[in-house]
């Protein structure tokens, strides 16, 4: 079973914004990262699993969206599109660039401990970029990234028994016990990010859509 909706017509503009948001997404990933306060879900279990196997985070990242693909290919195919490759390759190692260069400055998660305003500064920072990133990205409907569609894949899977909120509890939940045993940081940037992204993507959503909608 998968999903009907059919995506918008591919344009240029739709394309740009597509690449802009995902580069806020990883821009905001490395902000969280330079924080030290927790990363969101699923970057939570993917630097955890990444440092275990001594892996890139942006190489492991696109290592774990290939995996999470198969059930988009079997149960959500109408949701694959140009959108879902840029994020699939794009976040993890926009990340991991962002990193090094603030790095470059001398501004690093070790180097930030201890200074809880500068922590709670890139935190916010970071939120803010995150969800203008993700508004950007999904506003352009040009295909959902893997992770984000296992909320919708796991409904259709279980006819409804589990709904989307639920679905998305269990898989954040998951990711967060996974990153957790592999030792990754567990903060209130991660409770932020499970919590209360849906409203800030939203109030993005209602301002950026003019934007990319033609």
């Amino acid at each position: 079973m998968e999903q009907e909706k059919k995506l918008p017509k591919l344009t240029v503009n739709r394309v740009i914004w597509v690449i802009v948001g995902v580069c806020f997404i990883g821009l905001g990933s490395a902000l969280l990262r330079i924080s030290g306060m927790g990363t969101d879900p699923f970057g939570c279990m993917n630097l955890g699993v990444s440092g275990v196997l001594g892996m890139d985070f942006g190489t492991y990242q696109v290592a774990i969206n290939v995996v999470l693909l198969i059930p988009m290919l079997i149960w959500m195919r109408k949701g694959l599109g140009i959108g879902t490759v840029v994020n699939m390759i794009g976040v993890g190692y926009v990340s991991d660039f962002g990193v090094y260069i603030f790095a470059g400055f001398g501004i690093t998660a070790d180097g930030l401990t201890g200074r809880l305003w500068m922590q709670l500064l890139f935190m916010v920072l970071a939120v803010v970029v995150l969800c203008l990133g993700i508004a950007l990205y999904m506003e352009c409907d040009l295909g959902i990234a893997p992770y984000d569609a296992l909320g919708e894949i796991i409904p259709l899977w279980t006819k409804n028994k589990i709904k989307f909120f639920a679905a998305r509890v269990i898989t954040d939940v998951i990711c967060v016990a996974i990153g957790f045993v592999s030792g990754s940081v567990i903060g209130i940037a991660t409770v932020i990010t499970a919590f209360f992204t849906g409203p800030l993507v939203s109030f993005f959503r209602k301002r950026v859509a003019r934007l990319v909608q033609h």
